[in-house]
């Protein structure tokens, strides 16, 4: 045999492997994406309004949502439309957040995906809103955090980022990296 054809035979029999290696692994991937789609729900409720207490009775959360799919096996509740109002340790509304979807995971962490919106439920804040594409909230911190780009809009004031941490029961929030701020500067004519 010649050292082309042996070339050749060696180039075609790596290329049987590298596609059957690809065929076995495809396998693998969509049967484990047709077991997660496979997965059977523990119950769904339509049109529901779930409410939160801590551990003395007192008001902590709201969810309302069109949709919630709970599942037993990895213990997670979707809600799809979801509406999230925080309460203040005298039971008073403070924060209310909205998104496309929801997902509440056993250890008390809320993740907020598409179109987040957080607004502020208090006459005196500086900070009106914030939006991003996906927030994680702790539902017992009240840490909220987003690796997404974000927006602050204030009074006054508009901010932009890639990313925040905060806490909602301090009232307090920031943004990280390339951080823009832009103020309205109001006119102010004195009459004489």
């Amino acid at each position: 045999m010649s050292k082309s054809r042996r070339w050749i035979t060696l180039i075609l029999a790596l290329i049987a492997l590298l596609l059957l290696g690809r065929n076995l692994t495809s396998k693998d991937e969509s049967s484990a994406l047709s077991a997660t789609k496979n997965q059977t729900s523990t119950y769904i409720s339509m049109n529901s309004n779930t409410i939160i207490y801590n551990t003395e009775g007192a008001l902590i959360y709201r969810i309302t949502s069109d949709k919630i799919t709970y599942f037993t096996v990895n213990k997670v509740s979707w809600f799809h439309n979801p509406a999230i109002t925080t309460y203040d340790e005298h039971q008073v509304p403070n924060w209310s957040a909205r998104a496309d979807t929801a997902r509440l995971s056993n250890d008390h962490m809320l993740y907020l995906y598409g179109h987040v919106e957080v607004n502020t439920l208090m006459h005196n804040s500086q900070l009106q809103f914030i939006k991003t594409d996906s927030a994680r909230v702790s539902l017992i911190s009240q840490n909220v955090t987003s690796n997404d780009k974000v927006i602050f809009f204030g009074r006054g004031f508009r901010s932009a980022g890639m990313k925040m941490c905060g806490n909602l029961k301090k009232k307090t929030a920031q943004l990280i990296g390339k951080v823009k701020t832009y103020y309205e500067i109001k006119n102010i004519h004195q009459q004489h």
